[in-house]
C-alpha cells in the first residue's frame, strides 16, 4: 500500500509539474504573439472616436455614447495619451496589456486564496485562467490597444466588483469601504462598455445565492438603477430594434448559442485544412451545438444556487460562478444590442471579435469543475486531464491567430505609410477604416499636431535634400534588394504618384526601419517601410519567420522619366549603397 501510495504522490506531483510548464509556457507565447501583432498606429472604429475627441470638448467627448455604449472611462485614457503622449498607441496596447494581465491576477488570487481546493485543483485552474486570458483567439479585441482597454477596463471592474463582494460574503470588514468597491468597481465596468451593464445583475445573482442581507442587495439593486437612469441621459442613441429588424425567441437562441460556442469552431477548424471560410463558418452546426451544452452546463451550474442559496466560502466558486453569469448576460446583451447587424450580416454571430467574452464564459464553467470535482475521485483525474489538454487543444488556432494578427499589423503600417506620404491610396486605407474620408480628414489634424503616426516627423524629411538628413553622415551597411513601381496612384493634392514595392536587406542579416526614396538629385521623394512578409527572402537570409523584409513606399510628384534610388535611413545615418527603382511593367492607375 506504502508503494501504491508513494506511486500515486509521484504521479500527481509530475502531473503538477507539467501542468505549471503548460501554464508558463502559453502565458509566454501568448504575450510574445501579442506584441509581435498588436496594432501601432489608429485603426478600425478608433477613427471615428478620435475625430470626436478631438472636434469636441473633452467632457462631450466622454459623456458621448457611440453605437449606443458609453465608453466614459476608456474616453479618458486616450484623451491623456492624446494630449499628453501624441495618441502613442503603443502606450494605449501597453495599458490594456496591463489590464489584461490585471484581469487574470485577480482570477489567480482567488483561485489560490481558496481553501477548499488542493494544489493539484489550483495548478489546473491556473492553466484554464492563463489559456482564457492569453490565447490569440481574442487577438481582434487584444491586439488592438484602444480596443482592449475598452473591454479590459469592463473585466477589471468587474471582477473587482465580485471579488470585494466576496470578501462581504466572507465577513471581512470594513463593510462600507467593501460595498463603495463594490459599486465604484461595477460603475467602472457600466461605464467603459455595454457589456459591462450585466455586472449588476450578477451581482444581484451572487448576493441572492450567498444569503446576503437585504440592505446588500438593495444598495447593489439602487446602484444599478441609477446606472441605468445616468446611461438613459447621456447624449448619444440608446438601442433600438426596429420593427423589420424584431426576431423570435428561437432566432434569438440560435444566436445567443452560437455566440457561446463560436471558440469552439475556430478551435476545430484551426485542425484541419484548407482554413474555414466565412461561409462554412456561418453554416456550421458546431457553435450551436456547444453553445447548447454550454447553456446547458451553466443552468446546471446556476440554479441550484439560486434554488438552495447554498453559494459556500469558496473563492473559486464565487468567481468562477460570477465569471459565468457575468459573461452569459453579456452575450444576451449582444444578441440583444447586435440584431440589425446580424440581420444584415448572418457571418456576425460568429464574429471572432465576440470570443473575448465567450472564452471567459468557458473559463468560467471550467473553474467551477475544477472547484466541484477536487473532491471527487471518479471525476478528478478525467476533468484535469481534460482541462490540462486545453493548450494543446487549441494551439493551432492560437498560432494561426497569431499569423493573422501580425497580418493586420502589418496591413495598418502599410495604411499609416500611405499617409506619411501624404498620398491617396484609398485601396490601402479602406482597410484601416471602411470610410477613407473619416481617415483622410482626421490625418490632416494628425499631421498638424503631429500625432500617432506623424509623431516622428518622417513627413519633414520629404522634399528636402537628403544631405540634410542626419547631419550629411552616411555610412556603409550592404544594402541589398530589390525596389519597383508597382502602381500608380496620387498625393493629396492630386499631383501623380507612385506606389513601390520590394525588398531590402543590410548585411545579410538586419531590415531596415525605413528606406527614403530620392532623385538623381537627392531630393527626397518618398519613403518606404517594411510592411510585408516576404517568406522567400526570409528563408534565403535566414530571417525571423514572420520578419517584414518586404517595402512599400510612395515616390510623390512621380515623373516616370526621372530615375529614382533607394537608401537605407537608419540609426543616425544614409546608407552609401543605393537601389536603383525599377519599374514592374504596364502600371495600373489606383484610386
Amino acid at each position: 500500500m506504502a508503494r501504491s501510495g508513494n506511486f500515486g504522490d509521484v504521479v500527481e506531483r509530475i502531473f503538477q509539474v507539467t501542468t505549471g510548464i503548460l501554464a508558463l509556457a502559453f502565458l509566454a507565447s501568448g504575450i510574445l504573439f501579442l506584441w509581435n501583432g498588436h496594432v501601432t498606429v489608429t485603426a478600425f472604429d478608433m477613427w471615428h472616436l478620435y475625430t470626436v475627441s478631438l472636434n469636441q470638448p473633452f467632457w462631450q467627448a466622454a459623456l458621448l455614447k457611440y453605437g449606443s455604449h458609453s465608453m466614459f472611462f476608456p474616453t479618458l485614457l486616450w484623451s491623456i495619451d492624446i494630449a499628453w503622449f501624441r495618441s502613442n498607441q503603443q502606450l494605449l496596447f501597453v495599458i490594456g496589456l496591463a489590464l489584461l494581465i490585471l484581469s487574470a491576477i485577480v482570477l489567480l488570487v482567488a483561485t489560490w486564496q481558496d481553501k477548499t481546493i488542493g494544489t493539484t485543483a489550483k495548478l489546473v485552474a491556473t492553466l484554464v485562467v492563463v489559456v482564457a486570458n492569453f490565447s490569440m483567439t481574442r487577438a481582434s479585441i487584444t491586439a488592438i490597444g484602444p480596443f482592449n482597454c475598452i473591454c479590459s477596463l469592463v473585466v477589471v471592474g468587474a471582477l473587482a466588483a465580485f471579488y470585494a463582494l466576496a470578501l462581504i460574503c466572507g465577513g471581512t470588514r470594513p463593510y462600507w469601504t467593501l460595498m463603495v468597491l463594490v459599486v465604484t468597481s461595477g460603475l467602472i465596468a457600466s461605464f467603459s462598455f455595454g457589456s459591462g451593464f450585466a455586472v449588476w445583475p450578477t451581482l444581484l445573482i451572487l448576493g441572492w445565492s450567498a444569503r446576503l442581507s437585504w440592505r446588500t442587495l438593495g444598495l447593489i439593486l439602487a446602484a444599478g438603477i441609477v446606472a441605468v437612469i445616468t446611461y438613459g441621459v447621456l447624449p448619444g442613441a440608446a438601442p433600438e430594434i426596429t420593427p423589420e429588424n424584431a426576431i423570435s425567441l428561437g432566432t434569438a437562441l440560435r444566436r445567443f448559442c452560437s455566440l457561446l460556442g463560436t471558440p469552439f469552431l475556430y478551435a476545430a477548424a484551426a485542425w484541419s485544412s484548407p482554413a474555414l471560410s466565412p461561409a462554412a463558418a456561418q453554416s456550421s452546426n458546431i457553435p450551436f451545438v456547444c453553445g447548447t451544452l454550454g447553456l446547458g452546463l451553466a443552468a446546471g451550474a446556476v440554479m441550484p444556487r439560486l434554488v438552495r442559496r447554498d453559494l459556500g466560502t469558496s473563492k473559486l466558486q464565487f468567481i468562477a460562478l460570477a465569471l459565468t453569469v457575468f459573461n452569459f448576460v453579456a452575450m444576451g446583451f449582444i444578441v440583444i444590442g447586435r440584431t440589425a447587424h446580424m440581420h444584415a450580416s448572418p457571418g456576425e454571430v460568429v464574429a471572432p471579435r465576440y470570443m473575448f467574452w465567450s472564452s471567459l464564459f468557458w473559463a468560467g464553467l471550467f473553474l467551477i469543475f475544477v472547484q466541484n470535482v477536487d473532491s471527487k475521485k471518479w471525476a478528478r483525474w478525467p476533468t484535469f486531464s481534460a482541462l490540462s489538454a486545453l493548450p494543446l487543444l487549441i494551439f493551432p488556432e492560437h498560432y494561426q491567430a497569431a499569423a493573422w494578427g501580425r497580418h493586420v499589423h502589418l496591413i495598418m503600417e502599410s495604411a499609416a505609410t500611405s499617409l506619411i506620404n501624404g498620398v491617396c491610396d484609398t485601396d490601402m486605407v479602406a482597410q484601416m477604416y471602411p470610410t477613407p474620408a473619416t481617415v483622410y480628414s482626421l490625418a490632416k489634424q494628425y499631421r498638424q499636431r503631429r500625432l500617432d503616426m506623424f509623431a516622428d516627423g518622417l513627413q519633414d524629411w520629404i522634399g528636402v535634400s537628403e544631405t540634410n538628413l542626419f547631419g550629411g553622415h552616411y555610412k556603409s551597411v550592404e544594402l541589398k534588394g530589390s525596389i519597383a513601381v508597382q502602381s500608380l496612384v496620387r498625393c493629396a493634392n492630386g499631383a501623380p504618384a507612385a506606389r513601390v514595392t520590394g525588398w531590402a536587406i543590410e548585411r545579410e542579416t538586419s531590415i531596415p526601419k525605413q528606406l527614403i526614396l530620392v532623385n538623381a538629385g537627392g531630393k527626397v521623394c518618398g519613403l518606404a517601410r517594411p510592411t510585408e512578409i516576404r517568406t522567400n527572402i526570409n528563408s534565403q537570409y535566414k530571417l525571423p519567420k514572420f520578419a517584414a523584409s518586404g517595402f512599400l513606399g510612395y515616390i510623390r510628384d512621380y515623373n516616370p522619366q526621372t530615375p529614382y534610388f533607394v537608401r537605407s535611413a537608419d540609426d543616425n545615418r544614409l546608407s552609401r549603397e543605393t537601389l536603383r527603382v525599377t519599374s514592374s511593367g504596364p502600371m495600373a492607375g489606383s484610386k
